[in-house]
């Protein structure tokens, strides 16, 4: 092996030795710019290692000079051979004196842990064609990744050899193949640098139209696996001015793992079992752990002012030299005596448009992009949820003033003097005329829904508080602004279901705002504004971006059911379409109200038209069953609230409660009088009669045994157990469940799912619909953690699925490692939450293999 390549040394000859990647970084640091010091592995290490290995049989392979024709239409074939190569690569020895000097290079940084990244470059006569046809598709194709290490000499011959055998992955292969490129062609160096603390994150892309910057906090790995959204910024090219700025949802972040490596060649501990695993080729992050930000930091900006300027000023300067056209990724790391500090990480030039002296411009190409896995500081834009703010809403209310889900809305000065503040309830920006709700017209607007709902058509609802009772007239908003309310509440939960934005808890929001005025809507922020008559008809000017919704991202199988929650008929195709399991909850009361034409249930059944309510609402039961057959549908029975009903024709005869919350609700309500429940059983063995046996009946806020067995009886009655498949759950939200979950199991319920949202409430003593209480409403309490703990643990216990159905998967991400980790069988959340809960349950399970395997290697 020749000399390694220092950054600050490596010379225009050096490019096709050290790759594109560390050819463009080294460009740029000699030009005086701040980048993270490394040395690369050049690409002859490479070859000569693979000629050293000692291939077996029935291998028969001349690498690295085979061409390596595969048929990479047969799966079997290539994953085998791909799995028998990186095995050979990663058992075979590295010359005891390249690890001495490379070990020795590393020393200089007194780093814990290193980042290796493989920097590729295209050799031969065909190589310009190639690298400027498909070679360019690898920049984007996160083919090859980066990997993490201990700085010390074993586990770093294990990341070089785990970075080599990264051109013998399937996926590589069949590129390789598919593209025309043979090993031959492909020269690989290892960058290697020190893994530097990092306060924040990011990237940013700087286009001619345009520049945007993304930043979180820590390391940028939770940006780029979507474990977060980030923090964005667009930039006018021309001033450098941040015209938009949008803060993220950042829950969590990654930082370095603090090792010892004292005495470390005869040490028994943690460290040397992780080293072991590495060498063995089954890490790829070793050195990072994640940690969960606080409030603060959730509710502040990654990037500060200062920092933020420093970007942009940089970036300017880049551009004269780089051209109009490229991307870096950045970190912002501590420094005791110097302060923050910003380091750049990677470049990458969309144009070969470069400001070098002639003698280096001839071998100036387009970089590759060649680190998929995130380490420290590399990183990509998160993949959005399927609800974020470019999503579609998902009703067509009419035409008028609507512009919904408008991205990059920024207020005025003008307009923040008119600003009301809540909770980011549902996200996305509308701007549209307010319709505000007055407390008379809550209470009558059923009467003449005719006129109302042509009143709300396209506008954005204003209300005191948004109960089930008004969801014909939210289904017309283009948005919804409540007084009142949180997270968990209504409101919340259909606008995110619809696709409208919300915000909740605004109060003072009916005073500041008159039906007729023009208002935005930031769903994102929990923001509201009054704009002024020339600024709403600037604004109404512009033309409306065709916005696409983003391209899922489900890379890899899960075995933990992802389940989703619904209420609305129109949302069945869209979910059905989704990768999920079924329906984990299927919200009735939504679903019943759509049939009851503004009329309480119950004076249904006194006008003597329960067999027709049960015809309708069987008819839609069906619908949902026939979607999603043979997947599972849990129906929930009515959990009516009497507060969430007083605009329904004959609510005055349901009587009033102090506390509606703790009240005559849930499965109580069945016992006192059972004739809606009744009702309900005759509806799910109209669906069975039909043919579906996939509809199962989950019984909401169940506080004792015997509310259950009444329950219980009543579906036997009705013959929905003659059904094989019928499966009979309760929600597990009432802390009393925590106690008595065997009693439950004996007495014949067959699952479990667990209401966070209720099960919060109970446990903290915190009404979850109270805005002002919203700090203190947290799933993620300690007591909460431990109700949720042993509730899965007594359901493996007595042999019976626990699964999960509130808000807490969705919107704390970072709680899912641990459901899975204790055994939960499956989650629901929302639609909008699908993509992201998805990628969550994949990377979980993944680290569930990967510490068995650990375990097994001692």
């Amino acid at each position: 092996m020749d000399n390694l390549h220092w950054l600050e040394e490596i010379k225009s000859i050096d490019r096709t030795l050290v790759g594109d990647k560390a050819f463009f970084l080294s460009r740029v640091m000699q030009r005086g710019y701040p980048v993270v010091p490394g040395f690369v592995v050049p690409a002859i290490a490479t070859h000569e290692f693979l000629e050293s290995v000692e291939w077996s049989e029935p291998l028969g392979l001349d690498l690295p000079y085979s061409s390596l024709h595969l048929d990479v239409d047969n799966p079997k074939q290539l994953q085998h051979l791909a799995q028998k190569i990186r095995q050979e690569i990663t058992t075979a020895a590295l010359p005891e004196s390249w690890l001495e000097n490379i070990n020795s290079a590393q020393e200089r940084w007194h780093s814990p842990v290193l980042i290796l990244r493989p920097s590729l470059a295209l050799v031969g006569s065909s190589a310009s064609v190639l690298r400027t046809s498909n070679w360019s598709l690898v920049q984007e194709s996160g083919l090859l990744e980066s990997h993490t290490c201990l700085a010390s000499p074993e586990a770093l011959a294990g990341g070089l050899k785990l970075s080599w055998a990264e051109l013998f992955r399937a996926r590589s292969l069949f590129y390789w193949q598919s593209s025309g490129i043979q090993v031959t062609q492909i020269n690989l160096g290892i960058l290697v640098q020190p893994l530097m603390e990092a306060i924040a994150s990011g990237t940013l892309h700087v286009l001619p139209e345009l520049w945007e910057i993304q930043a979180t906090w820590g390391m940028g790995r939770a940006l780029f696996r979507g474990e977060v959204v980030p923090d964005s910024y667009q930039v006018q090219p021309e001033t450098g001015e941040v015209q938009t700025r949008n803060l993220g949802i950042k829950t969590r972040a990654y930082r370095i793992k603090q090792y010892s490596t004292d005495g470390f060649e005869n040490s028994t501990d943690s460290v040397q079992v992780a080293v072991k695993a590495y060498v063995a080729g089954l890490m790829a992050d070793e050195g990072l752990e994640p940690y969960l930000l606080d409030e603060d930091q959730q509710k502040n900006y990654a990037l500060s002012e200062k920092n933020l300027n420093d970007l942009i000023n940089l970036a300017r300067q880049l551009k004269a030299e780089l051209g109009p056209a490229f991307s870096l990724e950045w970190i912002i790391s501590p420094h005791a005596n110097e302060g923050d500090k910003l380091y750049l990480t990677q470049v990458s030039i969309q144009q070969a448009a470069v400001n070098l002296r002639e003698s280096e411009v001839r071998d100036w190409q387009p970089a590759v992009s060649s680190d998929s896995s995130m380490a420290s500081f590399n990183s990509r834009p998160a993949v959005h949820s399927l609800s974020s703010r470019s999503s579609p809403t998902s009703h067509n209310p009419g035409e008028g003033d609507r512009v919904a889900a408008t991205p990059g809305l920024t207020p005025t000065a003008s307009q923040q003097q008119h600003s009301i503040k809540g909770l980011a309830a549902a996200p996305g920006q509308a701007i549209a005329i307010a319709h505000v709700l007055t407390e008379n017209h809550h209470t009558q607007w059923s009467e003449a829904d005719g006129v109302s709902l042509a009143a709300v058509s396209g506008k954005i609802l204003v209300t005191k508080n948004i109960t089930p009772d008004l969801l014909p007239l939210l289904r017309q908003a283009v948005g919804v602004i409540a007084e009142q309310g949180g997270m968990t509440c209504h409101a919340a939960i259909v606008a995110r279901e619809l696709g409208i934005p919300a915000v909740v808890g605004a109060i003072g929001a009916r005073q500041l705002i008159q039906s007729g005025d023009s208002v935005l809507l930031d769903g994102d922020r929990g923001e509201v504004y009054r704009l002024s008559d020339e600024e709403s008809l600037v604004i109404n000017q512009k033309p409306l971006a065709n916005k696409q919704p983003p391209i899922s991202n489900f890379q890899f199988p899960i075995v933990t059911q992802l389940l989703v929650n619904l209420s609305q008929l129109s949302s069945i195709e869209r979910a059905a379409n989704l990768p999920v399991d079924g329906v984990g909850l299927l919200r009735s009361e939504l679903l019943v109200l759509d049939l009851v034409e503004g009329q309480h249930p119950h004076r249904w059944l006194q006008q003597g038209r329960d067999r027709e309510l049960v015809g309708l609402l069987s008819q839609k039961l069906c619908e949902f069953a026939a979607a999603f057959a043979p997947r599972p549908v849990f129906y929930r029975s009515l959990d009516l609230r009497s507060h969430e009903f007083l605009s329904l024709i004959g609510s005055r005869q349901v009587q009033a409660e102090a506390n509606p919350m703790l009240g005559n609700r849930g499965t109580f309500s069945a016992t006192s009088d059972p004739a809606l429940f009744d009702l309900e059983m005759a509806a799910l063995a109209s669906v069975q009669q039909s043919g579906y046996t996939n509809m199962h009946l989950l019984l909401p806020f169940v506080r004792t045994v015997e509310e259950f067995s009444f329950c219980r009886h009543r579906a036997i009655a009705a013959g929905l157990t003659e059904s094989a498949q019928f499966q009979l759950w309760i929600m597990a939200e009432v802390p009393s469940v925590l106690f008595l979950l065997a009693d439950y199991v004996k007495a014949g319920c067959m699952g479990i799912s667990i209401g966070s949202n209720d099960l919060t409430q109970l446990v903290l003593g915190v009404d979850r619909e109270h805005a002002q209480m919203a700090s203190a409403f947290d799933e993620r309490h300690p007591a909460v953690i431990q109700a949720i703990a042993q509730l899965i643990a007594g359901a493996k216990q007595a042999g019976i699925p626990c699964s999960i159905c509130g808000q807490a998967p969705a919107q704390y991400p970072e709680l899912i490692d641990q459901l899975v980790q204790w055994g939960i069988t499956s989650i629901s959340v929302e639609p909008d939450a699908v993509e992201r809960t998805y990628n969550a349950i994949a990377r979980a399970e993944q680290r569930l293999i990967l510490e068995a395997a650990r375990r097994q290697l001692g």
